[in-house]
């Protein structure tokens, strides 16, 4: 599919959408109105009336959302699929070496509890899975979604199921080739605890740099593989990065692979449907993306000669 296609593809969503909310609208004032004539009637209090009226705009309004995932759904998926394929894809392909990209998928469950980097929760998804190369590191990353289940009983005795969204960002893997034996974890203060696996062999390492230690928990299994790591240079270029972030990170030094985790609350590589599609503004977008993956390239060097195997 081209882009003009994808074009008409979106104004067909778009008309159908249109159709949808003014047919919606028209019923829900009919019933509005009707309700109205019957309260007024049966002689009801004026609260007693608006309250069944907030009642109905609340119904109508989650039957209009329902409604129109039914009739657009399977378009709209479509269409996003397209939308990667024609626009994300060609971005990737100019700025990473080797990719590939695979939108419906992402990193595998497996593979974050073999390494035991995130709590898995209960509710467990992942898609937008991109594998490339940049600057002659090797990377993999994906959106991932994390949810905890929660179950209590109401007064009577009934059921409540409630999810709490524990982690919610991107999840990268980049090539960290400086031989150590242990895994080094760094996580910033402010990330969140419950996201956070049980972890029974690290311990908590104190390390030179005030400013570091107060910005981030240390932790490892051999205290001297902490210091070999996180040299006085790399924590600044790490600190840095993380103040540009603004979000609460997890570095994981292990196997010697880099593992990151953003948990910044954002779908990476999406794009709403039902906005008028303006080139500069996916361009932008797509840039935005893809500069998470460079910075980290970028910032820590690790392209540099540093940091590749010794023979």
């Amino acid at each position: 599919m081209n882009k003009e296609e994808l074009n008409k593809m979106q104004t067909k969503i778009l008309k159908k959408n249109k159709i949808c909310n003014y047919t919606l609208g028209i019923l829900l004032l009919l019933i509005l109105f009707i309700t109205l004539i019957i309260v007024i009637n049966k002689g009801i209090t004026f609260i007693f009336i608006i309250y069944i009226i907030f009642i109905e705009i609340i119904f109508g309004i989650a039957m209009m959302i329902i409604i129109k995932n039914i009739i657009n759904g399977k378009e709209i998926k479509k269409f996003n699929k397209e939308y990667k394929n024609v626009y994300v894809l060609n971005f990737l392909k100019q700025n990473f070496e080797d990719i590939t990209y695979k939108p419906e998928e992402g990193i595998n469950k497996k593979e974050i509890k073999k390494y035991n980097t995130l709590n898995l929760g209960d509710r467990f998804t992942s898609n937008d899975y991109i594998y490339g190369t940049y600057k002659n590191v090797k990377f993999e990353q994906s959106d991932i979604h994390i949810q905890k289940k929660y179950e209590e009983e109401d007064k009577d005795g009934n059921k409540i199921i409630t999810w709490e969204t524990i982690f919610e960002g991107r999840y990268m893997i980049f090539d960290f080739n400086k031989n150590f034996k242990a895994n080094v974890q760094v996580i910033s203060n402010n990330f969140t605890k419950s996201s956070l696996p049980h972890s029974k062999n690290n311990k908590k390492v104190k390390l030179e740099d005030i400013e570091f230690n107060k910005m981030f928990k240390i932790y490892s299994e051999i205290e001297h593989d902490a210091f070999y790591i996180l040299t006085p240079h790399f924590m600044e270029k790490i600190k840095k990065l993380y103040k540009e972030l603004d979000a609460p990170i997890k570095l994981t030094f292990m196997e010697n692979k880099l593992h990151v985790a953003v948990n910044n609350g954002e779908d990476s590589f999406e794009y709403n449907v039902l906005n008028p599609i303006n080139e500069k503004e996916i361009e932008q977008d797509i840039i935005k993306d893809i500069k998470l993956i460079t910075d980290f390239v970028n910032e820590l060097n690790l392209d540099n000669n540093l940091f590749k195997k010794e023979v």
